[in-house]
């Protein structure tokens, strides 16, 4: 079998940005699983990345875990036909999403202490738990502190409103989180965000999102991996809103 023309190397100006450069003339096949392995790659360095914020050496750790990782590929696929550079390809997704699933235990441990003060919230400590996010109305609804506010409905008059920034609390609390997702996702839809609007408005939504995941994941102690994974994922859509904005300024 011929060997493939490998100079697979590894380009990075910081250890947070890596990126294999997969052979010229190298099959659909390496394509295929190169990309893989980014995707792993970039989804490890997010997790990593969002243990920054609260455990500094834990992050460092898992970051020079990712970049010897990455090193050892580059190295072992020059010269390599194209079955041993896909087998080596497909041991590199899996000791990157290994890394990976070790941060994000990191992380949910980290969380625990440091957002939740180590014990489960429930409704009745919606009152302190709230902070920025909004304001408890009574006992059943939270009125948001949204960055874009949603328009109010046509139909609202002067003594009764469907309020787009009020929401019903919900048991469980997952529950109330989605339905305050999807009122703060309609508030940055492509009907509400117009060329006026600030994008750091919208890097701040992206930011309300990640930060009440983190809160809702004090509601469910030892299964909150779903509320980590809304919290990376809104921590890395900020980040890229972020960033665009200062690109856009420049």
């Amino acid at each position: 079998m011929r060997l493939l023309i490998l100079s697979i190397g590894l380009l990075y100006a910081t250890l947070a940005h890596a990126q294999f450069v997969l052979p010229i003339g190298g099959s659909i096949l390496i394509d295929k699983a190169g990309d893989e392995v980014r995707d792993s790659i970039d989804h490890a360095k997010e997790a990593a990345g969002a243990l920054l914020d609260h455990a500094d050496e834990l992050a460092r750790q898992r970051l020079i875990q990712i970049d010897e990782i990455i090193n050892r590929t580059g190295n072992a696929l020059i010269g390599k036909t194209e079955v041993a550079a896909l087998s080596i390809l497909a041991q590199t997704k899996l000791d990157i999403d290994n890394v990976r699933a070790a941060a994000l235990n990191d992380l949910r441990a980290v969380i625990w202490e440091a957002e939740c003060a180590g014990r489960r919230l429930t409704l009745s400590d919606l009152d302190e738990a709230l902070g920025g996010f909004g304001d408890l109305l009574g006992t059943h609804q939270i009125r948001l502190s949204l960055p874009i506010s949603a328009p109010e409905p046509w139909y609202c008059t002067s003594w009764w409103c469907d309020r787009p920034d009020v929401v019903e609390i919900k048991e469980p609390f997952g529950d109330t989180f989605i339905e305050i997702r999807n009122r703060v996702e309609d508030s940055i839809s492509n009907e509400n965000v117009t060329e006026g609007t600030a994008a750091h408005r919208i890097v701040g939504s992206y930011e309300y999102l990640s930060a009440f995941a983190l809160k809702t994941s004090c509601f469910y102690p030892g299964s909150s991996e779903v509320w980590n994974r809304e919290y990376l994922k809104y921590r890395e859509r900020a980040r890229k809103w972020r960033t665009a904005a200062v690109i856009r300024v420049e």
